[in-house]
């Protein structure tokens, strides 16, 4: 699993009181998606496309509310999915 740093294009979408989680960028195998630890944030800047249909499926049953977009603000858009389940 690959973890990104908080971009600052992340960062400016989200309200200067609250801290931005580190947003996992790479997940390969549905195992490993399995693995990762309740609330953690996984996404990428490229609508879902870097992620297999496979691991979407596992990331998805992992949470109750599935990909959201979040809008930077700055032309780019992170879509992202928090893994509470």
């Amino acid at each position: 699993m690959q973890l990104s740093s908080n971009g600052g294009a992340v960062r400016a979408a989200v309200p200067a009181n609250r801290e931005m989680p580190t947003v996992i960028t790479m997940v390969p195998t549905p195992a490993e998606a399995r693995a990762l630890p309740r609330g953690s944030v996984v996404g990428d800047l490229h609508g879902g496309v870097t992620f297999t249909d496979a691991v979407a499926a596992v990331l998805e049953a992992r949470s109750h509310h599935g990909w959201r977009q979040l809008d930077c603000g700055l032309g780019t858009a992170w879509t992202v999915i928090v893994l509470n389940r």
